[in-house]
């Protein structure tokens, strides 16, 4: 057959994607994803202004909820930034640049410091353990029935039987409401991590904490999200936090229960003193902070005075005296000898005594 040659008298409006974006990112992501990011770009390369949360529902036929999970993955993925007000609702999108980001993980990498040693302890999960006589009973459950069917359409396929054992660990065992349940599931499915080991990890995080409703884990997520954003703008990183960095920023806010103002002075005082962010650095200062049960900007002030009162005593024990005051004292010194007046005999006696040896 004849090669065509097609040629075309058009110049059509072209949207540009990133090669980095399909080779690393797109393989691996939700076809739905993968939409909402294509005609997002679309959007913000056209200069696009009204667009909101509903109108991409409806252009592509999708529910709200569909639309945020899809922001939240991308976000999570570093390729979106979201703009929020006090109340969590999305204000703006920016897309980040899929190279520059490539570069900084590529970096991260090569220079990646020693995680704490509390991640390696929790790296190994307590095995979920689920009877018989709870399977039997939940089977005939319509709240838990009605549960999986909702976790399958999440999933977009069947459920694997070690996801309805979990299931049936977090119902049963661990008493989540089916609501919470459901919220679990599309918080993990945001983030692209769906695996049994993660979302198990984040129920027993939220157990621990005492989550019991979907509004509660949503306002730690908040919160979280908050404290991440705000560390990599005072540190001018331009992308969300590396998951060592992450693991770092747990220690110091969760575990170390600091306000997150004492760690963004730490994070400034990092800055001033080496003009770059380094989380070992800033973990460096906490942990001094830390000894001395600092929780508060109070607490880091009355540290620092005790500090300069330190400093102060010292300076003044090993000043040296001036020259002047040196030579009054070592004058003073002598003159404290007893001196002896002799008369002008004894000391004729004495040179005669010297003259005949």
């Amino acid at each position: 057959m004849d090669q065509i040659l097609l040629c075309s008298n058009q110049i059509l409006l072209i949207t540009s994607v990133h090669n980095t974006f399909i080779k690393r990112y797109m393989l691996d992501a939700n076809g739905s994803y993968v939409k909402v990011y294509l005609f997002l770009s679309m959007c913000i390369q056209s200069g696009e202004k009204n667009l909101s949360i509903s109108s991409l529902a409806d252009k592509m036929e999708n529910t709200e909820k569909d639309i945020l999970r899809a922001l939240r993955y991308w976000e999570k993925k570093g390729l979106m930034i979201l703009q929020r007000d006090e109340n969590g609702s999305i204000l703006g999108i920016e897309m980040t640049n899929p190279d520059n980001l490539e570069q900084d993980l590529e970096e991260e990498e090569q220079a990646a410091p020693v995680p704490p040693k509390k991640t390696a302890e929790k790296a190994a999960l307590p095995a979920f353990q689920v009877t018989e006589e709870q399977t039997l009973r939940l089977t005939k459950d319509e709240d838990f029935s009605w549960t999986c069917l909702i976790v399958e359409s999440y999933l977009e396929r069947p459920l694997q039987t070690a996801e309805v054992q979990l299931l049936t660990y977090l119902f049963d065992s661990l008493h989540f409401s089916k609501d919470l349940i459901l919220h679990l599931y599309e918080y993990c499915c945001s983030l692209g991590k769906t695996n049994v080991k993660y979302v198990q990890a984040i129920a027993i995080s939220w157990a621990e904490q005492n989550i019991t409703t979907p509004e509660q884990a949503q306002e730690r997520s908040a919160n979280y999200n908050a404290v991440h954003t705000a560390i990599s703008k005072t540190l001018a990183l331009g992308r969300p936090l590396a998951k060592i960095e992450c693991e770092y920023v747990k220690r110091w806010h969760e575990d170390w229960h600091m306000d997150l103002a004492v760690i963004l002075e730490a994070c400034n005082r990092t800055m001033l003193a080496i003009q770059k962010a380094d989380f070992k650095y800033i973990d460096g200062i906490l942990n001094n902070w830390h000894k001395k049960e600092v929780h508060t900007l109070q607490d880091v002030q009355v540290c620092d005075e005790a500090h300069n009162r330190r400093k102060a005593e010292k300076s003044n024990e090993s000043t040296p005296l001036p020259v002047a005051k040196q030579a009054q004292v070592k004058r003073t010194q002598f003159q404290a000898f007893q001196q002896r007046n002799a008369s002008k005999e004894e000391i004729d006696q004495l040179e005669q005594l010297l003259l005949t040896r």
